[in-house]
């Protein structure tokens, strides 16, 4: 089991504070002090910057929370698969918006006989990689960027990105667009923190284009609800699976915007390191 010394920093490193977080582990502030300088001078790294009344914790410390944190998750999920073996079949898994739609069912067709309970939570990807990271979600189906270096992931297929408006949209009938051309239109954009928005944004900014440039913009948190307001207006940029339906019936039609090349992957997302990789690796 984890060190106490660690659970302390790890606290503080959430706190920010001596004192909250020796009135919650109900130990003097002291003693909270005493724990970190042991827990630095054993591993010979500078974790906590002190300068009264701020308290900041180092890159170094950040790192070493980070894992401290995702370490007692994974120590608690065996304890309780250890203590109830019937439990042990449940799988707490995430899902973004996009994938809910086009992809999330035919997984958990997939994984149904191998959970006696399956819980699939549909949220952004900040709101997913957050999960992840406090043990609430054993893994994210993500279709966004996020960061390789603190989670690992395998990836389960590739999306093309694309433009897409009504088929009786002025602009259906261009052979050749770029994103300037689009500017005149509403935006349909889902909301901060979803990685279908990141991708937008991280590409129109390649052409100097923000989405407040557009004439109209409208957040909707779901990408269902983009789909269906994109029949009667607006344009809006998102994976072509989400659409497929659509596009097939011609009531929405993608749009040759110069430039837009981009294909990105889905991934299935889990803590770094995780005692349960293998098991993870499995259900794909």
């Amino acid at each position: 089991m984890i060190d106490n010394r660690y659970a302390t920093f790890a606290l503080l490193s959430k706190n920010k504070s001596y004192t909250k977080t020796a009135k919650e582990l109900f130990i003097t502030q002291p003693a909270v002090s005493q724990q970190v300088k042991s827990l630095e001078n054993e591993l010979q790294l500078k974790l906590v910057e002190y300068r009264h009344p701020h308290l900041s914790i180092t890159p170094a410390g950040q790192a070493l929370a980070r894992f401290i944190e995702t370490t007692q998750h994974q120590e608690n999920q065996l304890v309780q698969r250890l203590q109830h073996p019937a439990k042990a079949t449940t799988l707490r898994v995430g899902v973004t918006h996009s994938v809910s739609i086009f992809m999330a069912p035919q997984l958990l067709r997939k994984w149904h006989d191998r959970y006696t309970h399956i819980q699939c939570t549909v949220a952004n990807t900040r709101t997913i990689l957050s999960q992840i990271d406090t043990g609430k979600l054993n893994i994210g189906i993500l279709e966004g960027n996020f960061d390789k270096s603190l989670y690992s992931s395998q990836t389960i297929t590739t999306e093309d990105f694309v433009a897409v408006t009504r088929a009786s949209s002025p602009l259906a009938q261009r052979s050749s667009l770029t994103l300037t051309d689009l500017l005149d239109e509403p935006l349909l954009l889902r909301e901060n923190g979803s990685g279908t928005r990141k991708v937008f944004e991280d590409w129109a900014s390649a052409f100097n284009v923000k989405k407040d440039d557009f004439a109209q913009v409208i957040e909707f948190g779901s990408s269902g609800g983009i789909v269906n307001l994109l029949q009667s207006l607006g344009v809006s940029f998102m994976y072509r699976s989400l659409v497929n339906p659509q596009l097939a019936d011609q009531s929405l039609v993608t749009l040759p915007i110069k430039g837009l090349d981009i294909s990105r992957p889905i991934a299935m997302v889990y803590a770094k390191n995780s005692f349960f990789e293998n098991e993870y690796r499995q259900l794909l």
